[in-house]
């Protein structure tokens, strides 16, 4: 961690708890690691919305940190005669939120002070008191001599949800007076309100991506025809035929042993028949199942990047995290080879569509494998081998009726054959020909009607199942997610620390500063995600801090790991105000912006402020209103006017101000009325 003079000096070497971080810098590439946009309706807002929902909504995007597009709907309210002090309290915090008093234009200015003249008019209550504040706030901007010991004892009286909320949207007004008296407590409560509500545990469901709904292999359909059925019982009516005709052949003999012997063959060859149609269809479907769990794995050979790919590396995962307890690691993913090659399979011919991410089905690939786990520690991964396991009295009971039926028939052809030698010959041929063609069919046909009862079962079974884990998982996301006022409270949290550490470490006070910037923009290899209609919150965040002192620009830039609610590769930069040798703001594609920032004797510095093409922008959203939104949310055009204020006067930017008087706050903020968000 080092610091620079006039120009800069990267050193992006810091940890954190999961590793190494390196901060986009100059000419780097910011690369989205996941998104996802939430169905919600935060942000709903009707074509014939009245004024109230559209003051109710402008409200939430206050509160949620766009306060650019809170303005025009409280606006819209307010022109449609929907007005009080409360109203016109949430009007001037979305006007002064995220700006200084210089930001304001002209006829803003002049509406804020029409808005003071006018208290009177509003009902007696906690807005009103709340608004009071708010304009002896602004009177130690715009009155000189104005004591700032009674404005700050006018915002103490003020209810403390009221209080709250005009500290933090007022954070670029506060005069250096009224901050310092405040910083203290405005600190201890960061620092308690950052972790609260359990965050470390809840901020992985806002950026995760939502599951997409259980499917599950249906049954292969009946392999049989109508042409099947047919042969088969072609083929019986000649074996019935056939034996009747030796069984006639028999009676005509009018000897009983015979007639005893074709009965006894009869009921051996049903006894056959039937055990031994159970026996192979058991051995086929015990020669399925094994090729299928005990088949070696194939390996990932599929495309790199694409669906199947992914879901190879999510099975290999997941099998290599998931090892039983007191087992070898080796021994279990040899034992599970098969298995993931059927599983893998199952959920790519599933969910193998357009616009499908691995993430989407990771719960289920979860589920899948954890269901493996468990089978595989009880001892149940193979039972379906004992399912399929052919009993012994069926085998004993086939067996016996063959040795039967053997020399029962040979007996009974040998007497028919003496009755009628070629007519029983022929007979005899026909019947052994016909039985082995309709046992086969049979066989098949029957083994069929089994595995269609069977697989439908099974099918039942893991539909109702995977619904199940599905609804757990979806309320268990549902339940984690945390809300938009929350990844907005902690967000201001973190940078009230980040803030509060650069001025420990520059031994710096309130009074010392005279005006300061956020600029918050996505940090390398971001997930990021929002609600419908809101702006994008990202899971790594790059925090840069400008403080402006009579000395210079101090310079602070963070890597904000806000899942973790941890910062590294801490980097700070100082730099004098003739050392800026030009500000500009480049657009990259549609709808991306960038900050150019040019010292003397340094490089131009290209902090990518926004993504150049508005992705994840819904159909029923104007691209226009969503990038300026988000452009909005990072803090760009306060950050811009007053660097670009430096680079035009260097250090007399800061004397330079001909309609404000009595802190310097608001003389360093002088620059040329600019508005760098698209309209």
């Amino acid at each position: 961690m080092t610091e620079s003079g006039d120009a800069t000096n990267n050193d992006t070497t810091g940890k954190s708890e999961r590793g190494t971080y390196n901060t986009a810098q100059s000419g780097s590439t910011v690369g989205i690691q996941a998104e996802e946009v939430h169905n919600s309706t935060v942000y709903q807002l009707l074509p014939d919305a009245s004024p109230r929902e559209k003051y109710e909504v402008g409200v939430r995007y206050l509160e949620h940190g766009v306060p650019s597009r809170a303005r025009e709907l409280i606006d819209d309210a307010i022109a449609h005669e929907y007005d009080g002090g409360e109203v016109r309290f949430h009007w001037m915090l979305a006007m002064l939120s995220k700006r200084s008093y210089r930001d304001l234009t002209p006829e803003e200015r002049q509406n804020l002070r029409r808005n003071s003249e006018h208290l009177d008019n509003y009902a007696d209550d906690e807005w009103k008191w709340a608004l009071r504040a708010i304009c002896k706030l602004l009177d130690c901007l715009t009155e000189p001599g104005e004591d700032t010991v009674l404005a700050l004892k006018e915002l103490r009286a003020v209810q403390p949800r009221q209080r709250d909320k005009i500290i933090r949207h007022l954070d670029l007004v506060l005069t250096a007076g009224v901050r310092d008296s405040l910083w203290a407590e405005t600190r201890e409560a960061a620092e308690r309100a950052r972790l609260s509500g359990d965050r470390r545990e809840r901020v992985w469901a806002y950026f995760h991506r939502d599951p997409i709904g259980p499917r599950v292999r249906k049954p292969a359909g009946k392999s049989t025809t109508a042409g099947d059925s047919f042969q088969a019982m072609s083929w019986s009516g000649l074996f019935v035929l056939a034996v009747g005709y030796i069984g006639w052949l028999v009676l005509a003999h009018a000897a009983l042993l015979p007639v005893l012997a074709y009965l006894l063959a009869l009921v051996a060859s049903c006894v056959a028949a039937r055990h031994g149609l159970e026996w192979r269809y058991r051995r086929k479907r015990l020669d399925s199942k094994d090729r299928e769990y005990l088949g070696r794995w194939r390996g990932n050979r599929t495309p790199e990047g694409g669906f199947a790919n992914r879901v190879d590396r999510s099975f290999q995962h997941y099998f290599s995290t998931y090892v039983p307890a007191a087992a070898d690691r080796e021994t279990w993913l040899a034992q599970t080879n098969g298995i993931r090659n059927a599983l893998r399979d199952e959920v790519v011919e599933l969910y193998r569509e357009s616009r499908v991410d691995v993430e989407r089905v990771n719960w289920l690939i979860q589920h899948l494998v954890s269901d493996v786990r468990r089978r595989w520690k009880t001892g149940t991964l193979l039972e379906y081998r004992e399912h399929y396991r052919v009993a012994q009295t069926t085998k004993i009971s086939c067996s016996l009726a063959l040795l039967v039926l053997l020399p029962a028939a040979s007996y009974v052809i040998v007497t028919a054959v003496r009755t009628n030698p070629l007519p029983a010959a022929a007979v005899t041929l026909l019947a052994l020909v016909s039985a082995r063609a309709s046992s086969v069919r049979w066989s098949h046909i029957i083994g069929e009607r089994w595995r269609l009862v069977e697989d439908h079962r099974e099918y039942e079974r893991q539909s109702e199942q995977r619904h199940a884990v599905y609804r757990r998982w979806k309320e268990k996301l549902d339940s984690s997610r945390p809300s938009e006022n929350e990844m907005e409270k902690w967000l201001n949290c973190d940078k009230t620390m980040i803030l509060d550490a650069a001025l420990r470490h520059y031994q710096l006070a309130w009074r010392d500063i005279i005006a300061h910037a956020f600029l918050q923009t996505p940090a390398a290899h971001y997930r990021r995600a929002r609600v419908s209609g809101g702006p994008w919150r990202y899971s790594k965040y790059a925090i840069r801090v400008f403080l402006i002192t009579q000395d210079g620009v101090r310079e602070v830039s963070t890597e904000l790991d806000f899942e973790r609610a941890t910062t590294a590769d801490e980097e700070r930069n100082n730099f004098r105000f003739d050392a800026v040798s030009s500000v500009g703001v480049t657009t990259t594609g549609t709808y991306g912006y960038a900050l150019q920032l040019t010292l003397m004797n340094g490089p131009t510095r290209n902090i990518r402020v926004t993504e150049p093409v508005v992705s994840g922008s819904g159909p029923d959203e104007n691209p226009d209103v969503f990038s300026r939104m988000n452009l909005d949310a990072t803090g760009f055009a306060h950050t811009l006017h007053i660097l670009e204020g430096i680079a035009a006067d260097g250090k007399r930017w800061i004397d330079r101000d001909g309609s404000v008087r009595g802190d310097p706050e608001v003389a360093a903020n002088q620059s040329p009325d600019l508005d760098p968000i698209p309209r």
